[in-house]
């Protein structure tokens, strides 16, 4: 099955590599071309390629967010009348790292956005609902993270978890670590050459060897997730996404449960402000080439997690596309 018509079968080899298999080493992109017998040369050219066409957003690591301090929640805003300004709000904010349109009866704008404590998120949040002309809202806290994975199966049509897709409750931060926060910073996104982290080394007076033991480090510890190439979904023909909201008496369970299954990008148990407000508060993501994908996916979660109840929410247009996360 073609996923990508646009491009031939040792290029999505090469991205499925860059995705599944990205190498720990002082020079992953010179590894992966000889793992696929391709010239380093001939690799590097076909990256900036990919960048430039908008397919490949960046090749690195997910900083997490609560090594930096922060706390996050998804806010849900109801727009009966019109949703464009306070997606433009949304849009201009850097701690905003998605914002979505989706179906749901209420609900038409969904945002992930980040603070450095719960009261900022909840002050943000009441303005940006008073000033957008919000008719309600609702806040929805991340209590537990328990996946975080965002990778396509080029080959399956569907989203697919990465082997760094379990996370650590409550991971240290850098400093704690010993570690210069410069480097989890410099990592999110690497330059394609040859030795992506000399210069990196340079700066803090290490050895390439040493930077990338440093970053196997902070990958176990839960600083650094998800390594390798993050794509943009629309460009490959994942045209839809959906959010599975689940409810249940068990739900951290029911959550552990679904992020082991491997199409969930994101399983996070979320606790809502108004408190009582909002029951289905097991959250995952999974995208897909067309919504069969996604309701046979449905379909596999009743019969292995069995949830009280499930609500998928699906999306309609990205109100902030193109962000690197």
């Amino acid at each position: 099955m073609r996923i990508i018509e646009t491009l031939d079968d040792i290029i999505i080899e090469l991205l499925m590599k860059l995705q599944y298999d990205f190498p720990l080493t002082p020079t992953p992109f010179r590894d992966v071309a000889e793992s696929i017998d391709m010239k380093i040369d001939e690799v590097l050219r076909i990256l900036k390629q990919l960048t430039n066409t908008g397919i490949l957003k960046r090749i690195g690591f997910y900083y997490n967010y609560r090594s930096q301090g922060h706390v996050a929640a998804l806010a849900a805003f109801s727009c009966k009348n019109s949703y464009e300004y306070i997606a433009n709000l949304l849009r201009e904010d850097p701690l905003v790292s998605h914002s979505f349109l989706r179906d749901h009866p209420i609900y038409s704008v969904w945002a992930v956005i980040k603070r450095v404590s719960k009261d900022e998120l909840l002050k943000y949040i009441d303005y940006i609902g008073k000033i957008g002309g919000a008719d309600k809202w609702i806040v929805l806290f991340s209590k537990r993270v328990f996946k975080l994975s965002v990778k396509f199966d080029l080959r399956e049509g569907i989203s697919k978890s990465g082997p760094y897709s379990m996370i650590i409750e409550n991971p240290p931060s850098p400093e704690e670590l010993g570690i210069n926060p410069m480097i989890p910073k410099s990592v999110r996104s690497l330059e394609f050459v040859e030795r992506p982290y000399l210069m990196i080394a340079f700066k803090t007076g290490l050895s390439e060897d040493e930077v990338v033991d440093l970053i196997k480090e902070m990958l176990k510890k839960g600083v650094l997730l998800d390594p390798g190439a993050t794509l943009n979904e629309r460009k490959i023909g994942f045209t839809e996404n959906a959010m599975i909201t689940m409810e249940d008496e068990n739900v951290s369970e029911i959550c552990e449960c679904v992020a082991g299954l491997p199409y969930t990008t994101h399983v996070v148990l979320r606790e809502p402000y108004p408190p009582g407000s909002w029951t289905h508060n097991c959250y995952a993501m999974v995208h897909a080439i067309n919504r069969n994908k996604i309701e046979n996916t449905i379909e596999i979660i009743k019969e292995i997690c069995k949830p009280k109840n499930i609500l998928p929410i699906y999306s309609i247009a990205d109100l902030k596309p193109g962000v690197i996360r």
